[in-house]
């Protein structure tokens, strides 16, 4: 195979390619460090979140027991309030009745079908 770059240009390329890979790492190491250290901080602080709120619930249980039920009757509320309750006349007549009146129509709809002749 014929090479068009010239040997010289390709030795020059390839150093400058190693010149930058090491300036990218030099550049990068301090990020890296920072990084971890940055890591290390949150995992500390963590912790000690935790084990201050293990602490807390430790000395008082009564008073987070209290709130974690008054969290979720919270939460249920919420998501009841969305739903529709039918009222009697909804249940006993208007459902029904249109659900009669739906499967009267198919099965009108299907004997129409199966009786057309041409």
């Amino acid at each position: 195979m014929i090479s068009l770059i010239h040997p010289m240009t390709l030795e020059s390329i390839g150093r400058t390619a190693g010149q930058l890979g090491g300036t990218l790492s030099r550049v990068g190491e301090p990020i890296r460090l920072a990084a971890s250290e940055a890591c290390h901080a949150v995992r500390d602080e963590t912790g000690q979140a935790l084990s201050r709120a293990t602490g807390s619930i430790r000395k008082n249980p009564l008073s987070f027991m209290i709130g974690a039920v008054a969290f979720g009757v919270a939460v249920g509320c919420m998501i009841m309030s969305g739903r529709h309750t039918p009222t009697a006349r909804e249940r006993y007549i208007t459902g029904p009745l249109d659900h009669a009146g739906n499967a009267l129509a198919s099965s009108l709809h299907r004997l129409h079908g199966n009786l057309k002749f041409w």
